[in-house]
């Protein structure tokens, strides 16, 4: 038993969410080894939070048993989430997923810790449009390098990262219970559609929500979540204008069902995916050491592009004539309402 004077200490919710949860196995193992040898690690502490030993606080504040603390100083809250990253990273059973947006967070944290370190050097310096200082000064490729060479990623997959975390932080604010499931492997979604999916409106992502909690398409990509939102049109929990004004004028077009398929549907996909590419070319234009890279590479992307152009051309140039044709259908309507 405890005769010394437990301290309370306080738990933080941006802290525990860089924590991917334990199995009940590994409770069950922890409690009992703390139970017959003494709680043998410390609790990782900072300004009386606890950044590591969540667990280990609580086995020993339920068998009042002895536990030690470390106290960590840092100056900053980024620097305790660097820590808490980096301690993170060490677990073997992460999923795929946690282990990105810990990357992620990571980057995000040590690239302010920078930005804050040079300011104070720096204090006359202006900032750039986003609020930070420039790259001119605070290199993002540096602080991914060294992110990358300490756990064995190139710069590039490490700002890759620092988007998908953003993304699962913007899915948190909307629904932590589908964060949770991609960040625990239990919902596979891509790269590239958890940005999407991100950027979807609240009330679509309830719908979502409750195709989820059907259990049965845990594992479907987020394009087919997206068709079956589309299609079986969902309660959302909020009126969607647009599809009430269709449904309504079909009505008083006495049309009793409505149509298997959907015309807008493509330019509606494609209107969600574009941001993706345009966001992708310029992290690229940003991020990229044009003259340190091979010639056969820019080759290959520069036929890429090109070929890209040519369809963007071709489809410009459809959708000019859509518009140009519904110009004269309107023209025509109206000299004959004169």
């Amino acid at each position: 038993m405890n005769n010394r004077p437990v301290p309370e200490l306080q738990t933080d919710p941006e802290f525990e969410d860089l924590i991917q949860p334990r199995k009940e196995n590994y409770l069950e193992e922890l409690e009992e080894s703390i139970f017959d040898h003494g709680c043998l690690d410390p609790v990782y502490v900072w300004n009386n939070i606890i950044l590591d030993g969540h667990l280990r606080y609580k086995i020993c504040m339920k068998w009042d048993i002895h536990f030690n603390i470390q106290h960590i100083i840092f100056e900053s809250r980024d620097k305790a989430v660097s820590f808490i990253c980096r301690e993170q990273l060490k677990r073997t059973d992460l999923t795929g997923e946690y282990k990105k947006y810990l990357i992620g967070r990571l980057f995000r944290a040590d690239m302010n810790t920078a930005s804050d370190e040079f300011m104070k050097k720096h204090p006359d310096m202006g900032l750039n449009a986003d609020g930070q200082v420039s790259q001119k000064y605070v290199r993002k490729t540096d602080i991914a390098t060294i992110i990358g060479t300490e756990f064995n990623f190139g710069f590039s997959t490490v700002t890759k990262y620092d988007i998908y975390a953003r993304a699962v932080d913007d899915l948190k604010r909307k629904s932590p219970e589908i964060a949770e499931k991609i960040l625990n492997g239990k919902l596979r979604v891509s790269h590239e559609n958890i940005i999407e999916l991100s950027r979807l409106p609240i009330e679509d992502i309830n719908g979502l929500k409750r195709l989820l909690d059907s259990g049965s398409i845990d594992r479907i990509g987020y394009s087919q979540l997206r068709h079956e939102l589309r299609w079986q049109r969902l309660p959302t929990g909020k009126p969607d204008s647009r599809r009430i004004k269709r449904e309504k004028e079909s009505a008083e077009a006495g049309i009793k069902q409505m149509p298997a398929t959907d015309p807008d549907a493509e330019l509606e996909s494609l209107k969600f995916t574009i941001p993706s590419w345009s966001k992708t070319i310029s992290r690229t234009i940003e991020l990229t050491d044009f003259p340190s890279t091979s010639g056969n590479a820019r080759r290959e992307v520069k036929m890429q592009l090109l070929n890209l152009t040519r369809k963007i051309t071709r489809l410009l140039s459809q959708l000019e004539e859509e518009d140009s044709d519904d110009r004269r259908t309107d023209s025509r309507t109206n000299d004959t309402g004169r």
